[in-house]
């Protein structure tokens, strides 16, 4: 805080003022199955009170007539590393618009890179960043031992999560044929033996096969996360026939998480439309954001939200998806995910808009949808995410 802005707050507080007001939203926190038309004040970035009509007074007002006051949205998968391929985005602009207070860069950087990521990243962020590390920095050497490379990033990757628990959740790694060819199935037994050893959990990205569904499947344990679950390639979740692939149910029944990961390759309509016919629902949304699909088809956490609205899940289904149960994933914050008296006060304003909206998959193919989720502003740490002005 900037030495106007932490005189102007002391002042306020010694006025008996809170720091913001949020008046006549409906507020919904599906953590708590609380679902109320009231007022939200936030003081020393904190929920400081939720009811009808308070009595307070604060620095700044916003009126929410008509909006969603949520939980502010936790994006479990995203790209917001800067690294020398420029994949990366900037998290707060996108932040500012979105609604999403919590990023989690999944398996951008590796353990040589955790230290960039803390201090570039993380500290400068209005919004909260954690991330997954990726197992290895890459190597194009033709010439070495690629699964001796692998394995040799164990333990210096292992061992950095552990000294930066705080910010880093676990491991990343992408598996499948168009990842790593041949090697891949043996990778994805390294990563298991490195989160195993360390009590780590894993983010797994599925794509093509090989290796198949069932061998993915039967490496995952409890906790672990299988990314880009509704994605239409042939390492998925469901077969050409809507069936759940072998492997898939129980690894659900074992307690692995499977999460969107929309991406630009990675989310397609007819799949997901196939898995929820079966009866597989997601357990969390996330978008896969980065630079090759931020201006399409990803756009941004709403755009995504929207797409699972359009496919039949309820808008409190979709906001459980995109708060508290991420949230449960990264395990940092008491009271992340969640609107209530005392926790943090990061908190998103939606809009949930009638009309016709065209919404598009990775595979370019087209709904045009009667509802979408748009934000109208995202709090973090009890402040409004601002971008400052260019130019």
């Amino acid at each position: 805080m900037g030495t106007l802005a932490g005189a102007a707050a002391a002042a306020a507080q010694s006025r008996g003022l809170h720091d913001l007001l949020i008046r006549n939203g409906e507020v919904r926190d599906p953590s708590r199955r609380f679902a109320q038309r009231a007022d939200v004040a936030i003081r020393d970035g904190r929920i400081a009170a939720i009811g009808t009509g308070l009595n307070v007074q604060a620095v700044e007002t916003i009126d929410a007539a008509g909006l969603y006051v949520t939980p502010g949205l936790v994006d479990l998968h995203t790209h917001c590393y800067h690294s020398a391929t420029p994949l990366g985005v900037e998290a707060d602009p996108i932040a500012a618009r979105s609604g999403v207070t919590t990023w989690v860069d999944a398996g951008s950087f590796g353990y040589d890179q955790a230290t960039g990521f803390r201090r570039f990243i993380v500290n400068p962020s209005q919004a909260r960043i954690y991330g997954y590390v990726y197992l290895y920095p890459s190597s194009r050497n033709p010439d070495i031992d690629v699964i001796k490379y692998v394995r040799g990033g164990i333990e210096a990757t292992g061992r950095i999560v552990e000294q930066n628990r705080d910010i880093l959740l676990g491991v990343k790694f992408q598996v499948g044929s168009n990842m790593n060819g041949r090697y891949s199935l043996e990778m994805l037994k390294a990563a298991r033996e490195l989160c195993t050893r360390f009590k780590l959990p894993l983010m797994a990205h599925v794509s093509f096969a090989p290796p198949e569904t069932s061998e993915v499947m039967d490496l995952m344990h409890p906790g672990d996360v299988v990314t880009h679950c509704y994605n239409g390639h042939t390492l998925g979740i469901v077969d050409a026939a809507g069936k759940l692939k072998p492997g898939v149910k129980e690894a659900r029944d074992r307690g692995v998480l499977f999460d969107v990961g929309h991406g630009l390759g990675s989310f397609n309509f007819a799949t997901a439309r196939k898995a929820l016919d079966a009866g597989f629902v997601c357990d969390t949304i996330s978008t896969d954001i980065y630079n090759l699909n931020l201006n399409g088809p990803v756009y941004d956490m709403p755009t995504t939200m929207s797409k699972l609205l359009h496919l039949g899940m309820s808008f409190d289904d979709v906001l459980m998806r995109t708060t508290i149960n991420p949230a449960r994933i990264v395990n940092r914050l008491p009271g992340m995910g969640t609107l209530d008296v005392g926790t943090p006060a990061d908190v998103a304003l939606l809009a949930l808009e009638e009309g016709g909206f065209r919404l598009i998959d990775s595979q370019r193919n087209v709904v045009n949808a009667k509802r979408r989720i748009t934000a109208r502003a995202t709090i973090a740490r009890g402040r409004r995410i601002t971008v400052a002005a260019v130019g």
